[in-house]
């Protein structure tokens, strides 16, 4: 992996790989959405999944309302959660069969994604560098989820402690097996910050 190539970041990143040591105890449930369309945030989730899967292989598991990328090392749930008829149950035998259970919910505001947000433990809502669906999509979870930790991401150049800046990488044109041996240094150090921050 290319997490320590920059000299000036290596404390915050030892940092990061630090708390990555340690399993969450009991299943953590992760949720990937965005207010606007072609923002990332499937991107985003498989980058945390894959991030996730190279220091616990067989221990993250990744669903989502629309087909699901391959991602080395990650179950991946084969049935999309996109319908009204989505129980707790699917999450549930998910996030306690594994360590972390990845939710991109892309988009979506339906009954179903609303009813996964409220079982999250955290959620990460993504956005582009002009802050596109930001708003909406903050304003959906405060409803569906309004005490659940959450943070915004992608987001260049406004990277806080409660926002995490995502490069804009074209290894992610192609979410498969290998993104992470494609993606820029820069690109794998900001996702292990944000794989830190979600467990």
């Amino acid at each position: 992996m290319k997490w320590f190539t920059d000299p000036d970041e290596v404390a915050e990143e030892r940092a990061a790989a630090a708390a990555l040591r340690r399993l969450p105890v009991g299943g953590r449930v992760v949720a990937i959405c965005s207010g606007a369309g072609g923002v990332g945030a499937t991107s985003i989730a498989a980058g945390i999944g894959a991030t996730l899967a190279a220091l616990w292989p067989g221990r993250i598991a990744y669903a989502g309302l629309l087909s699901a990328p391959p991602i080395a090392g990650v179950h991946v749930a084969a049935e999309t959660m996109w319908t009204d008829q989505v129980t707790l149950d699917a999450v549930v035998e998910l996030r306690d069969r594994h360590s972390v259970l990845l939710l991109d919910l892309g988009v979506h505001a339906s009954r179903t994604t609303r009813i996964l947000l409220s079982t999250a433990d955290r959620i990460i809502v993504v956005t582009d560098e002009d802050g596109l669906g930001e708003e909406r999509a903050l304003a959906r979870v405060n409803t569906a989820a309004p005490a659940t930790k959450r943070t915004v991401a992608g987001r260049p150049g406004q990277s806080t402690p409660d926002r995490f800046d995502i490069p804009s990488d074209k290894a992610f044109a192609q979410l498969d097996a290998e993104l992470l041996e494609r993606a820029k240094p820069a690109t794998c150090r900001a996702l292990l910050r944000l794989a830190a921050w979600c467990v």
